[in-house]
This record gives C-alpha cells, sequence and structure tokens, in this order.
C-alpha cells in the first residue's frame, strides 16, 4: 500500500526534497482517492447486501414461533429447557426465514427468543452477569446453527441492524450474513420496552404471539412508563423523569416522529406539554430473573 503524506500536496515548494521523494508524494497522493473509494465500497456491500442469502423452502417442522413461546413457558414453570433450546439451535435457516413470513411474526420470535436466551442463560449460570459486559458481548445461544450473543441478537436483528454505540443515528457497517437476512428491516422502537436483559430495571417478561403482538407490545409500553416516568417540579418548572432507554437509543423513536410524540402515544405526556424538559433516571443494573408480566 502507498504511503500517504498528509499536510503535503504535489504542489508545495519541494526544493529540498530530493526528486525521487517528489516522484512518491506525487503517486501516493494520486492513490489516496482510489484507496478510500475502495474501503467505502467495502462497506457498502456490507450494508446493502440483498437478503435472500437462504432462500425460502417449504416449512414442515417445529414453528419457530411456538417454540420461542414454548421455551419461555417452561422456563416460566420451572423446568429444564434444553432440549427446547437444542430444537431452536438446530432449525434450518431456510426454515426459519420461510416461517417468519410477517413483520409481525419476526419481532414476536426474536423478542421472544431474546428475552428467552437471557432467561436460559442467566437462570443456568446467575455468575455470568458479574461481568455484564462479557454477558452480552459472548456468542452463547444457538439459532438456526447462528452462535448469537445477546447484543448481536438485540443490534443485528431486533433493532434491524443498528450499531450498538450509535444511539439509532448509526447502522452497523459489516453485518454478516445471517443479519442481513434476519434483520427485522426498520426496527420498532416499542421493543425497548419488551426485552428483558437480566436487570431489575428491565421490562418483564412477557410471552408475545404473532396474533396480537401489537396489542400487547403497546399494553407494555404503556405499563412501562407509567411506572418509570414521574413529572416533578423543581424551581418552578415541570420536569419529566423518565427511563434512559430514550436516551440511549433516541435515533430509534423516529419510528414515532421523536420521543416527544411517542410519551404523548402513550399517555405520559400531552400535546401542550410535550416539550417539556426531561431528565433520564438511574437504571438498577442489579441481576434480577424471572420478572414476569402479569398473567
Amino acid at each position: 500500500m502507498p504511503t500517504v503524506y498528509f499536510g503535503l500536496s504535489p504542489y508545495d515548494s519541494t526544493k529540498n526534497y530530493p526528486e525521487l521523494l517528489k516522484r512518491k508524494l506525487y503517486l501516493s497522493m494520486r492513490f489516496f482517492p482510489v484507496l478510500l473509494l475502495f474501503v467505502l465500497s467495502i462497506t457498502s456491500c456490507g450494508r446493502y447486501q440483498p437478503a435472500d442469502d437462504f432462500p425460502p423452502a417449504d416449512y414442515n417442522g417445529p414453528m419457530p414461533n411456538a417454540l420461542s413461546e414454548e421455551i419461555l413457558e417452561t422456563i416460566k414453570a420451572g423446568q429444564d429447557a434444553t432440549a427446547l433450546v437444542d430444537q431452536l439451535g438446530a432449525l434450518e435457516p431456510a426454515d426459519l426465514l420461510s416461517a417468519l413470513d410477517t413483520r409481525d411474526k419476526k419481532l414476536a420470535f426474536w423478542v421472544n427468543t431474546y428475552n428467552g436466551m437471557v432467561q436460559y442463560l442467566l437462570t443456568r449460570n446467575p455468575e455470568l452477569f458479574d461481568d455484564s459486559s462479557s454477558f452480552f458481548s459472548t456468542p452463547s445461544y444457538t439459532v438456526a446453527g447462528h452462535l448469537f450473543s445477546p447484543n448481536e441478537m438485540e443490534h443485528g436483528i431486533i433493532r434491524g441492524g443498528e450499531n450498538r454505540f450509535g444511539l439509532g443515528f448509526i447502522p452497523q457497517f459489516f453485518p454478516n450474513k445471517f443479519e442481513r437476512t434476519f434483520k427485522i428491516k426498520g426496527g420498532d422502537s416499542r421493543v425497548h420496552f419488551a426485552l428483558n436483559c437480566g436487570a431489575a430495571d428491565c421490562p418483564p417478561v412477557e410471552v408475545y404471539e404473532p396474533e396480537t403482538f401489537n396489542e400487547q407490545v403497546d399494553d407494555r409500553v404503556r405499563k412501562y412508563l407509567a411506572k418509570h416516568s414521574e413529572i416533578k417540579e423543581e424551581g418552578g418548572k415541570k420536569i419529566l423523569y423518565t427511563s434512559p432507554l430514550f436516551s440511549w437509543f433516541k435515533g430509534d423513536f423516529r419510528d414515532h416522529d421523536g420521543i416527544d410524540d411517542f410519551l404523548v402515544e402513550y399517555g405520559i405526556l400531552t400535546e401542550d406539554n410535550k416539550n417539556m424538559k426531561r431528565k433520564y433516571t438511574d437504571y438498577d443494573w442489579t441481576l434480577k430473573t424471572g420478572i414476569w408480566a402479569e398473567d
């Protein structure tokens, strides 16, 4: 790769440089745009690869949505879900793609599967949460032959391929084949109030069904926000204290025209006071598994 010299151009005075150095400098600056275009082209290929890597197939095995629900019900009952988790891992990607043929099926399946993964791993090995950063980033749960970490499933699939550090404004630059194929395009900001990460302040685990997913998740958002939002008066001004989830994933709420309108839609604010100043509460990261939604 040619050396790139920054801060100089072929047109600078180089009377003190040997002729050979001047030629190298000139060639380096000429090749830099080519190198830049090459890097950008690789990035584009990673981001916009068509999502037909696994051609759909006629599916005759266990229905993935029902399997994701059964895993949660089994864990909730205090029973061993290992056999069901193994079935989930053994699914063929083509069969999974064929079965998840609607957006609600995708959302219900992946939310259930994320929650099932976290509950399964942490009820068996609570000490994993002692280093929560490692827990979220370590691949440890297989779905259709793909070994997932909680981070990859949340950001690469459920949030539609968002960069985990991008606040919802920056996509992943190099999604893998599985993510490109199965990601939920555009995401859905409501899932932040449905995903349970194992901490005390996480939303309760609910078993989501495709037929009722929208009603279930809307209800879950309202209940979570009602519990974790409070308007206080400070210095003669009203301030809304609410969940830091809004701060961590600001860009995701564009699907509801932003955080203000989201808070109005779910009854925390009104059109008249939606521009109220907000502050975000601390998040309780204490390990607490087994937080189930009311029956």
